[in-house]
Formats: C-alpha cells, structure tokens, sequence
C-alpha cells in the first residue's frame, strides 16, 4: 500500500483510497449473512444495494445495537437494522472533497460511486489514515 506525503492528497481521489468492490448485500439478506461477510472480508461494514445502487449501510455497530431489540436478530433482514440513506461521493471526486464530506456528515465510513450511481467502492476513515505521512514524518524522511 503506498504512503502519500500531504502535498500528494490534493493529487488524489476517491478511487485512489477506496477498497474497491465491496462485498454487499440486499436490503431482504438475513443479519447472519451480513455478519458471516464481517467475518470473511474481515471488515466491519457492508454495504446494502439495490440493483447495484448504494440504499444503505450496515456496521458492526448497527448490528450490536439491533440486539436489545431483536432477540432473533439473526434471522432478520439486514433492512430491519441498516442504515438508510448511505452516503456517497463520485469515485472522480477529490480527496479534499471526500475529506471534507466525512467531517460534514461524522460518518465512518464513505460509499463510493460511479457517474451511473453504482457501487464501486468504501473508504474508511482508517483507509485514508493509513495512506497518508504527516508533514513533519515526510519532512525527515526527504531530509535522509
């Protein structure tokens, strides 16, 4: 995975960061397999799609709060839990853009889409976290 000094983040977009295709499910998929996705793509998040478009987001989080209500929660559709609305940014967009979107919203998480809005890709938080150097890291490492 490469590093990026802060002078390349101007330089980037959307599709650069991104994980790109993402495993997803329906808003009719059970929890359970929603959970066993968490598992094997060892994430913590799945995107919920309709005929490839972004409806929705499901996260470890949703599904840990979901469990006082539902008992059974398992057997649920993950539509009973996700989070509607998902936020999205075109996978041209700039990463000052996708910065400035997931300090707008306070989300996590970033569903990325093509110019037809079909899913192509999730940037977390820690997805940009670990493909940045800070200056002064950069700095020192330029100066050896």
């Amino acid at each position: 995975m490469p590093l990026f000094g802060s002078n390349d983040f101007a330089k980037l977009t959307a599709s650069d960061v991104m994980t790109p295709a993402p495993r997803t499910c329906s808003p009719f998929s059970t929890v359970l397999e929603a959970v066993m996705i968490f598992r094997d793509a060892d994430c913590s998040a799945v995107p919920i799609t309709e005929d490839g478009r972004a409806i929705g987001i499901l996260t470890d989080r949703d599904v840990a709060l979901a469990l006082a209500e539902f008992p059974d929660l398992a057997m649920h559709a993950v539509e009973d839990v996700m989070t509607r609305q998902a936020v999205t940014v075109r996978a041209n967009a700039p990463m000052t853009q996708v910065r400035e979107v997931f300090s707008d919203q306070g989300i996590g998480r970033l569903l990325v889409v093509d110019a037809n809005d079909q899913l192509v890709g999730i940037i977390s938080r820690a997805d940009i976290a670990a493909r940045l150097v800070d200056d002064v890291v950069s700095d020192v490492v330029e100066q050896r």
